[in-house]
């Protein structure tokens, strides 16, 4: 019988991450599907600079959460011609 997933939530973004013994971590993000730590980590943790802030956040280890996959920052926005010549 397998060990049952684990779950922690960040006090300063809300996110759940689920834990399972011989798998990734899932993240489970507010809107959207799915995802991983490495996106997480891209998409929100990068972000947290404040010392203070950042001993709180449960995805500042580079080991736990792995190298960022293709997809997981956003992807950046395609050039609007205002038409100004």
């Amino acid at each position: 019988m397998s060990k049952s997933a684990d779950s922690q939530r960040c006090q300063l973004c809300q996110v759940v991450i689920e834990s399972s013994p011989g798998r990734a971590d899932i993240v489970q993000f507010s809107n959207g599907p799915q995802g991983s730590r490495s996106k997480l980590w891209s998409r929100v943790c990068q972000y947290v600079t404040d010392p203070d802030r950042q001993r709180i956040c449960i995805n500042q280890d580079s080991e736990g959460r792995g190298t960022e996959q293709a997809g997981d920052a956003f992807p950046d926005a395609p050039p609007i011609d205002l038409g100004n010549t």
